[in-house]
């Protein structure tokens, strides 16, 4: 079923776990987010980013998304990732989306403040995440980098949430897109810090690559949206490479897919159970 973002944070804060968030690409992809879900019966965030929209088409993949969202058997929140502006997020909100994210982060405080004011005005109610310090990476690509990263300063945020009026903040702990060169090292003094400062739920992007143990400990102190998109995508292709290898008989596409959505969908329920949806 298709809910609000804010619905699904409200959720995560009365239980005391995180809600996942998983981007979307295509159906197939899609269908394993929401296939495991519904194995868990556990809510999700269903993201799209602005490269999903460039590659599938803005209409096509925000039409099939919402499609999805309204048939699964749980709730559903179809959620726009790191909009750049204001015009892209009240793009969104015409188009149906029920949870948007703006993201300033590159920008110095006063004008990610400005920013996200905007593009809280532009949502018209809608739940808006927005991003503070530096989660290092790309969203749509997963090249290495090194785990130093500027943090999140929590009077920073305290300012920052109180001034722009935003349902959920993703901060940088020692987190970020991609891959890692090395073992990341979150500064779980930080978060504590973040949370008691912070009066909305916060979010974690980049946590492919983070040990199960250290996600969890998160979810313990605090943080209740998790971003997942790079494990999603490695499975993908880890399950294509194989079956092409080893050959699809008649160029069966419902068997070279069918094994991919099988793949991502265990991914997937394997990030649900360490969020706390066992």
């Amino acid at each position: 079923m298709l809910v609000s973002g804010r619905d699904l944070l409200k959720r995560a804060v009365a239980e005391r776990r995180a809600i996942g968030s998983f981007n979307t690409y295509n159906l197939e992809i899609t269908r394993a987010i929401l296939r495991a879900a519904e194995a868990r019966d556990a809510s999700v965030f269903l993201a799209i980013g602005t490269g999903a929209f460039e590659y599938a088409g803005f209409e096509v993949l925000v039409a099939a998304s919402l499609a999805a969202a309204r048939e699964a058997s749980v709730p559903v929140a179809v959620h726009v990732d790191h909009a750049p502006d204001a015009e892209t997020i009240a793009r969104c909100i015409d188009a149906g989306l029920t949870s948007v994210m703006i993201d300033g982060s590159k920008l110095g405080l006063d004008e990610n403040i400005a920013l996200t004011r905007r593009a809280v005005d532009s949502a018209r109610g809608v739940c808006v995440e927005a991003e503070l310090g530096g989660i290092a990476g790309a969203e749509d690509s997963s090249g290495a980098h090194e785990t130093s990263i500027p943090m999140t300063d929590p009077a920073d945020a305290s300012r920052f949430v109180a001034e722009t009026g935003v349902d959920s903040l993703a901060i940088a702990i020692g987190n970020a897109h991609g891959f890692y060169t090395g073992e990341p090292h979150l500064d779980f003094d930080r978060l504590r810090a973040l949370e008691s400062a912070v009066p909305v739920p916060l979010v974690l992007h980049g946590a492919s690559g983070i040990s199960d143990g250290d996600l969890a400990r998160c979810v313990e102190l605090g943080v209740r949206k998790v971003n997942v998109n790079t494990e999603i995508r490695y499975a993908l292709f880890e399950s294509l490479t194989a079956v092409l290898r080893d050959g699809v008989p008649g160029y069966d596409v419902t068997k070279l897919f069918g094994a991919a959505i099988v793949a991502m969908q265990q991914a997937v329920e394997e990030k649900l159970s360490v969020f706390g949806w066992d």
